[in-house]
């Protein structure tokens, strides 16, 4: 098999449902060779009173692995305008201490009326150990460092934060703090918010620790919390424990808990699936399946999906039912793609793409007033001509509502994207729809491992055809094209086409929101049921003989607009196909290919 074959059947697996349509906004390349810039991101408030927000880097491999952090203009990524880097912080520190491996927002702790910033520091070395880790505030004001809270032992407290909502009742949002190698199982630290501006150890300043029991290895890699999944009024915390071998040592199958600070108690989801590591990353979403209770994304990043190839997935599990102890826990279960095909020869990388490295729950972005999420693969490669491999890595975002692959967004040669979560960024240019940033903390863009930051514009997002038409009697094939933008607000038309049609023959468009490959009148449906269908068409072309001079046309923009169907709605995925008459066929019908178009806002 040659690279080209390889590269071409990989992406059309990991991209048959992709609608490519981002824009390069603007790129930000890290500060030196080796910092891992973008490791972690966080939107935060607007810094420098120019009335856009911006953003907040982590760049833990900067000076010999001391760390740093970065603010980011968002004025700067929206008009390339002023200087990119508005603040930055690398405080005093030893090398490998690793200062900006997370960071997240814990409201204004110092009281000066200005948000703060933890800051994970997991190699920080204390007198009695190494690696015991650390959790430092950053006051806002100031951008100064307030306070140190370590750990001890060999912990790397600081691998994962996450600001978990006022657990004690103080009236103070809180802080999760993961420590993945601590003790023998690894825990998870909940701060009182009211004292992360004071240096301590973690266990005086604990509020509630959370570890594992035999077999739970690695607990704390991952966190994510801030809402109440269990109903009791209390936020709840959602931890992720990578190595854990489950209850039937399924070796490195992976471990999520739901941990509620009211009463102390966790809930179990084990993996079963060998080595695949479920819980490398976790997030709290939206309610994706309406039920009232948001629901929660997980990665599972070595998942071999039978390939013998650690292409990972993506899971999507029912925060109600993980609450409720009931299964079928999950709703989504997301691999990279079926299958891959193996390297070309012994001397190219295997397709180890690891998808789910990075999970990340983000706002709406299609419009449909559900939010989405987006998932990494760091490793992900494609060929390089005439030689080698390009290390791009591709970050995907999928509908919270259906689970649909909005968009998929590669880098650039050796960019690494999607090791770290990235984020949304909001409206930069005031078009109503938010930006997004992906980050590749190994990216070589401005040196080895130096780490990239590029944002991108998601919409419009354009159709994409898919599918196979029949051949009809005259040999030829129907073809669906598109001019246009399908849009729940445009007055513009967006018309969905069709061509190589027999002449003066009726048909028609019928569309659905899922796709389907199924034998149908000698040819393949390509719509899911069920199938909505728009009125009769008359092919027209030629007036006289037989020919393929016919043709279809439809203003799906108009059909939306007349509200004769109240599923064609902003970010609504549509599946459609156009069917027409073939007298001399056997099956006397013509189906064309099919096209896959969002209904942008």
């Amino acid at each position: 098999m040659n690279a080209t074959r390889f590269l071409l059947r990989t992406s059309v697996l990991a991209c048959a449902t992709a609608l490519h349509a981002q824009t390069l906004v603007r790129s930000v390349n890290g500060p030196a060779a080796l910092a891992r810039f973008g490791k972690a991101c966080l939107l935060i408030p607007d810094q420098n009173g120019d009335g856009v927000k911006d953003v907040l880097l982590g760049a833990p491999g900067f000076n010999s692995g001391r760390g740093a952090i970065y603010c980011v203009s968002g004025a700067y990524l929206m008009t390339g305008v002023g200087a990119s880097s508005l603040w930055s912080l690398a405080p005093t520190a030893n090398a490998g201490d690793e200062f900006g491996t997370a960071i997240d927002d814990v409201g204004d702790v110092t009281g000066d009326g200005v948000r703060d910033y933890a800051v994970g520091q997991p190699g920080y070395d204390n007198p009695s150990s190494s690696t015991a880790g650390a959790v430092r505030l950053v006051n806002g004001a100031t951008r100064t460092v307030v306070s140190l809270i370590q750990g001890s032992g060999f912990a790397a407290l600081g691998t994962s934060l996450a600001a978990c909502g006022d657990v004690n009742g103080n009236g103070v949002a809180d802080l999760a703090v993961g420590a993945p190698a601590a003790g023998v199982t690894g825990m998870v630290f909940v701060l009182d918010g009211s004292s992360l501006d004071t240096s301590d150890f973690v266990s005086f300043v604990a509020i509630r620790t959370i570890s594992g029991t035999s077999n739970d290895w690695s607990v704390g890699q991952s966190v994510s919390g801030g809402k109440d999944l269990t109903g009791d009024g209390v936020p709840d915390i959602l931890i992720g424990a990578p190595h854990s071998d489950g209850p039937n040592t399924a070796l490195d199958s992976g471990l999520v808990i739901l941990f509620n600070p009211a009463t102390s108690t966790s809930k179990k989801i084990y993996s079963s699936v060998l080595g695949e590591h479920f819980g490398t990353s976790v997030s709290v979403g939206d309610d994706y399946d309406g039920d009232g209770v948001a629901d929660v994304v997980v990665g599972a990043p070595d998942f071999q999906n039978g390939t013998g190839y650690r292409i990972g997935r993506a899971v999507v599990l029912s925060g109600a039912r993980i609450a409720a102890l009931q299964q079928p826990y999950e709703m989504r279960s997301i691999p990279f793609a079926s299958s891959v095909l193996p390297p070309p020869t012994h001397n190219d990388p295997d397709p180890n793409f690891r998808f789910g490295a990075s999970v990340r729950a983000v706002a709406d972005l299609n419009g449909d007033g559900v939010g989405d999420y987006m998932v990494g693969a760091p490793d992900f490669f494609t060929a390089a001509f005439p030689s080698g491999w390009n290390f791009r890595g591709v970050v995907r975002i999928y509908s919270g509502a259906t689970g649909t692959q909005l968009s998929s967004i590669a880098g650039s040669a050796t960019d690494k994207l999607g090791d770290g979560p990235g984020c949304s960024i909001g409206d930069l240019n005031g078009d109503g729809l938010r930006e997004l940033i992906v980050t590749g903390s190994l990216a070589d863009a401005g040196g080895t491992d130096s780490g990239v930051l590029r944002c991108y514009r998601l919409f419009p997002i354009a159709a994409v055809p898919y599918c196979i038409a029949k051949v009809n009697s005259l040999g030829c094939s129907p073809s669906v094209g598109s001019s246009g933008t399908a849009s729940a607000t445009s007055g513009a038309p967006f018309l969905v086409t069709c061509s190589q049609v027999i002449n003066q023959k009726q048909g028609l468009l019928f569309y659905s929101h899922t796709p389907a490959f199924i034998p149908f009148q000698g040819g393949t449906k390509c719509v899911g049921a069920p199938a909505a269908r728009t009125p009769i068409q008359d092919s027209g072309g030629s007036l006289v003989g037989n020919d393929c001079s016919g043709g279809f046309s439809l203003d799906f923009n108009a059909r939306i607009a007349s509200g004769i169907d109240p599923t064609l709605s902003s970010g609504s995925e549509v599946y459609a196909q156009f069917w027409s008459r073939d007298p001399a066929s056997v099956s006397t019908t013509s189906p064309s290919n099919a096209i896959q178009f969002v209904i942008n806002p």
